[in-house]
């Protein structure tokens, strides 16, 4: 039941006004009897009580048909609209990607379009989607579905490949490859066991393989629209119509392998061409530089490591210096030039050894004669290219042979700190045998005069 508390405070405020009004007239509001006067006060207590609540019953009206209102027309579009942008997105990132993929796996197939490169690597991969770029992928099993479309090429090594598809490029590796109702837009390169061309080629086929069938699926589908050049074992013959440009078949090269007399030929030439560098480079010093061949030794013994150190050193930092020389620009011909001595450096390299290591054999075997030195640098020569021929070590050997001679070439042309040190200690061995001589002289006339 609802009361209607504003007019009943109104009908209350109308009576207290005609009361007041006629006391007025009879003497004044003090002259009122004292019942109209506890009626006035209970009245107005009674206003000030039930106004508030009367309020706040409209108040709480008005909250719940807003929170109807905002609970029915707004809340609910609102979360509705945000789901629908969410899932959206979701299926937009799982249709489309728009950066280069990489996958992995047992079996995966691509439905989704790929706006760059596709790399895969699992036991099977089906494509069933457009690729925009490049497809990279290793795996047992390929298959390029009817809906796929690659844009760019198809670099695929695995035991067996189907094209239903679009490709436009295709490098393959396998054992079976088979354009299934396919289309490879333009050139295939293919290595493989069996060709099964049950499709079309754009272009040209360049194919290395034991076997190459067209219209295996009694279809007549198969052709080549440019030009076919092949390597099988023996030639093939095909039907008309399948190639339309020209067969060019080539056959494989087959390795022939050498009789004992032609290794051994080899070696021998080999040897000859070392030995007979060997005696030239040992002529040349022989003839421009007789006092590097005199101080070898120095070369040998305790000098050995530190040898050993300048040629690493060398073999190392000469590349470096001419990288950053060639980057200057400035500098381009010093570093080319520097390039060509480095490289003249190691070729000398091993002869050098070969030399040093002979000069030493004969100062200990005291051969002095350049005739001695010359048939002991032969035999030096052949025990050199003998060991680094040797299997396993051989190589290891060479290099240190190779680091070794040229930290000798380096040491020998660097300038010598000793010299300049000899120098010092003749004039101060002169300086004191002069003195030795003053001091004799003087101690002689000492005793003339006292005599």
């Amino acid at each position: 039941m609802n009361i209607n508390f504003p007019k009943i405070i109104d009908k209350i405020v109308l009576k207290i006004y005609d009361l007041t009004y006629k006391n007025i007239k009879k003497g004044g509001f003090v002259m009122l009897k004292n019942k109209t006067k506890i009626i006035a006060i209970l009245t107005v207590l009674f206003m000030l009580l039930a106004i508030p609540f009367a309020l706040a019953d409209n108040e709480t009206n008005n909250e719940s048909d807003i929170a109807l209102i905002s609970d029915e027309s707004e809340t609910k579009p609102v979360e509705q609209e945000v789901e629908n942008t969410i899932s959206e997105n979701k299926t937009q990132e799982d249709s489309y990607k728009k950066s280069d993929v990489y996958l992995t796996g047992d079996n995966i197939t691509v439905d989704y379009i790929v706006d760059g490169n596709l790399f895969v690597m699992a036991d099977t991969v089906t494509i069933n989607s457009q690729i925009g770029g490049d497809a990279f992928i290793m795996a047992k099993k390929i298959i390029v579905d009817e809906k796929a479309y690659i844009f760019n090429n198809l670099f695929a090594m695995a035991n067996s490949i189907e094209v239903k598809g679009i490709v436009f490029d295709v490098y393959a590796l396998t054992n079976n490859f088979t354009v299934s109702n396919g289309y490879i837009y333009r050139d295939a390169k293919i290595s493989c066991k069996t060709l099964n061309i049950n499709g079309a080629i754009g272009r040209n086929a360049f194919v290395s393989c034991s076997n190459i069938n067209f219209n295996t699926d009694e279809n007549t589908k198969g052709i080549i629209y440019g030009n076919l050049t092949y390597s099988t074992p023996s030639e093939l013959s095909f039907e008309d119509g399948v190639v339309n440009g020209t067969v060019v078949y080539k056959a494989p090269k087959t390795s022939s392998e050498k009789t004992v007399g032609a290794i051994v030929s080899d070696y021998i030439l080999d040897l000859g061409t070392f030995i007979v560098f060997v005696v030239i480079i040992w002529l040349v010093c022989l003839w421009l530089t007789p006092k590097f061949l005199n101080n070898t030794n120095q070369f040998v013994g305790k000098k050995t490591l530190n040898v050993l150190g300048t040629g690493f050193l060398t073999l190392v930092a000469v590349p470096v210096a001419c990288i950053i020389l060639i980057l200057l620009q400035i500098t381009a011909s010093i570093s080319l030039l520097t390039i060509a001595l480095y490289v003249l450096a190691l070729v000398l390299a091993k002869s050098l050894f070969t030399i040093v290591a002979n000069n030493y054999l004969c100062s200990r075997l005291n051969i002095n004669k350049n005739n001695g030195r010359f048939g002991m640098l032969i035999v030096s020569g052949i025990i050199v290219w003998v060991i680094c021929e040797l299997p396993f070590i051989g190589g290891i050997v060479s290099f240190v042979i190779a680091v070794l001679g040229l930290g000798i070439l380096v040491s020998a042309i660097l300038p010598k700190k000793s010299c300049k040190k000899n120098k010092d200690q003749k004039v101060s061995d002169s300086s004191s045998k002069e003195e030795v001589i003053e001091i004799t002289s003087e101690t002689k006339n000492d005793d003339k005069e006292e005599k």
